[in-house]
């Protein structure tokens, strides 16, 4: 019996180290990085994953487009050694923020014609008096050939530019010491074959009792190049924001009934203003989602809220010829 406990037990362990293994030799793993995905069965998935969605799309491309895909992926694993750093609780943490970004990147360039889309990434560090600073952002450059594209790609980086001048404490205010933090990263979809959005999540800590968090969303039209509003995703005229303005408000009522939020923030006086905030309209393969950061419509222990509501619900109020449109 004790014989086939321990083959039992040899059996089992032997499954989960190869279920564990992600897409390279961990008895070869010579980095932090490496040894903590190889230590964490769900970093190890997530890898396998993100390295075969990788070679799916390499394989699909050709010419200019597989060499973009190549250089940008090198430039994530860049990116992502120098970001991933600290703490092992840090660095975990880091790599599965990271990974959940890159898979979805990586599933969306590839559902349609290649976007061109790269990440560019802003990693510095330094001190001023007695306060220290990190900075780690990564932020899209679209770079496709259908379009002009300036416009939208001086918005991302004025918004990092934003958060990282935010971060970066004044001579008058670093008397006290502490570490100042500014993270951002981002995610594309593409909701159809002429649009992607972009999900950027943020967070700052500048002292005090606590961080701040923040999720925005950016709809970019591929045969513009222009950043297109949800009001262009729908037919002129029709009532869209009335419906997904009740939706979002009855599926609200029913989160709060297991996390409280603010009652007040539903009366219509105050949340149809809310819902006329172009950044909370998140269009995905499939559905939309409408983004509440922390404070929209609770308080920040709370934390951010989330209202998706599928296309199918939407009807007719989709432009067929839209940049959602299929």
């Amino acid at each position: 019996m004790i014989g086939r406990i321990a083959g039992a037990s040899l059996f089992l362990a032997w499954s989960v180290a190869a279920y564990a293994q992600p897409s390279f030799d961990c008895g070869k793993a010579s980095t932090v990085i490496e040894r903590t995905i190889c230590a964490t069965p769900d970093l190890a998935k997530a890898d396998r994953e993100m390295a075969r969605i990788y070679g799916a799309l390499a394989d699909r491309l050709q010419g200019v487009a597989k060499d973009y895909l190549a250089k940008d992926q090198l430039g994530w694993l860049e990116h992502r050694a120098k970001g991933c750093t600290g703490e092992t609780e840090a660095v975990t943490r880091c790599l599965r923020n990271r990974y959940q970004a890159r898979i979805a990147t990586l599933e969306a360039e590839g559902e349609g014609p290649y976007p061109f889309v790269g990440e560019q990434a802003v990693q510095r560090n330094g001190k001023v008096k007695a306060v220290r600073y990190e900075i780690d952002v990564s932020l899209p450059r679209f770079d496709g050939p259908t379009a002009d594209f300036s416009a939208v790609n001086k918005s991302f980086a004025d918004y990092a530019q934003a958060g990282i001048k935010a971060a970066i404490p004044t001579p008058d205010s670093a008397d006290r010491e502490s570490t100042w933090t500014y993270e951002q990263g981002y995610a594309l979809y593409r909701p159809g074959p002429h649009a992607v959005s972009v999900e950027t999540t943020s967070y700052i800590f500048t002292g005090g009792a606590h961080g701040s968090s923040a999720v925005t969303a950016t709809l970019v039209d591929l045969r513009t190049g222009r950043r297109a509003m949800p009001g262009d995703v729908f037919v002129a005229g029709s009532p869209w924001l009335h419906t997904i303005t009740d939706l979002a408000r009855a599926d609200l009522k029913r989160q709060f009934v297991e996390r409280p939020g603010f009652e007040d923030a539903l009366q219509p006086a105050n949340f149809d203003k809310l819902m006329m905030d172009p950044d909370r309209y998140l269009f995905r393969r499939g559905e939309l989602a409408v983004l509440f950061n922390q404070y929209d419509v609770a308080a920040y222990v709370m934390g951010r809220y989330t209202v998706t509501i599928p296309y199918a619900r939407l009807g007719n109020l989709i432009r067929p010829d839209g940049p959602i449109g299929r």
